[in-house]
């Protein structure tokens, strides 16, 4: 069953890459895309880690795939703190390889990611109560599905 996840509903709000380069979220991350999209916060000592550690694990069984036929994003729900500096230090921290970019944008603009992808945007008093699943989808074919880090799965 596809959806209404096309052009017209994903926001295509700016964010900054680990690089520093401006992209927009749907022109550039996702269309006729797979992609893998979770969010995180550098100075998370709770599940952002243990997640981040996950992704790095299926990025290195999907080998060269990574980048080619999918490609991984996470995007910071601390904009505030998380420069690309900041992102760049946590990917060579995890080994993280090409095909994996991080990503930070206004508070505003990544709350409405998270909506926009099904998820509780964080509340800016305490951080570690974001939503840590994982959204998979084929843009180009309209099928996503959400990813709980709980082990739960919904689509």
């Amino acid at each position: 069953q596809q959806t209404q996840w096309r052009a017209d509903y994903f926001p295509n709000v700016v964010l900054t890459d680990h690089n520093g380069r401006q992209v927009r979220f749907y022109d550039d991350l996702i269309r006729d895309k797979v992609v893998a999209i979770n969010f995180v916060y550098t100075d998370c000592t709770d599940i952002c880690p243990l997640d981040i550690a996950q992704m790095r694990r299926v990025q290195q069984i999907l080998g060269d795939r990574v980048g080619r036929d999918i490609f991984f994003y996470s995007i910071s729900i601390n904009p505030q703190r998380d420069t690309p500096a900041t992102l760049r230090r946590v990917m060579r921290t995890y080994e993280v390889g090409p095909g994996w970019t991080f990503l930070t944008g206004s508070v505003e603009d990544v709350d409405e990611l998270q909506r926009r992808l099904g998820m509780r945007p964080a509340p800016r008093a305490n951080l570690r109560e974001h939503d840590t699943s994982v959204m998979m989808g084929n843009e180009a074919t309209g099928r996503w599905i959400m990813r709980s880090s709980q082990g739960r799965e919904w689509s």
